[in-house]
């Protein structure tokens, strides 16, 4: 016997996503391209800057690595929504070095790849020194492996891959 359409369509409505899947507050996935031609799309995404902090009278070595999550894509003293937007990656040679963001209408702008600020990033005292480091793409596939991707470096402390089938091009965002 086969359920009718509207058993079906009742089924449908009672389902509820499981604990960690999909929200309603979560962002919509974004497509990433690679360098070899190949794409991944990703959910539940975040940016994510890796810095390190440590107080001005001590060594660098003794400070902190830690992780700042956002929405947004921060440069500088400022916060980019990237809803809508395509985000490009500009190499020289394997590096990154640049980023252009393409709007829905095609409009082509280079963004600044600066570090943000550190109060974009953490709060800390006069007395502390913060250094942003990199700047990742992280979210989970559509089979829930999770998935980091390298976008820029802003120290010689991160590199970035090499390889074609983990160097991001381009992200469309939704």
């Amino acid at each position: 016997m086969r359920p009718s359409a509207l058993a079906l369509a009742l089924t449908a409505l009672l389902i509820r996503p499981a604990p960690g899947h999909a929200r309603d507050d979560e962002r919509p996935p974004l497509t990433v391209f690679f360098a070899d031609g190949s794409s991944q799309p990703l959910r539940a995404w975040a940016f994510s800057y890796e810095y390190a902090s440590w107080r001005k009278s001590e060594s660098p070595a003794r400070g902190t690595v830690a992780r700042k999550e956002s929405g947004d894509l921060l440069m500088g003293k400022k916060a980019m929504p990237v809803a809508g937007l395509v985000l490009e990656v500009e190499y020289a040679g394997l590096t990154a070095r640049g980023l252009t963001a393409v709007d829905p209408a095609g409009k082509r702008s280079a963004l600044k790849a600066e570090p943000p600020a550190p109060e974009a990033i953490v709060e800390a005292g006069k007395d502390t020194v913060v250094q942003v480091r990199g700047l990742d793409l992280q979210g989970e596939t559509l089979t829930g492996g999770k998935r980091s991707y390298c976008l820029l470096s802003y120290t010689a402390l991160v590199e970035c891959a090499a390889d074609p089938d983990q160097r991001v091009v381009k992200i469309r965002f939704p």
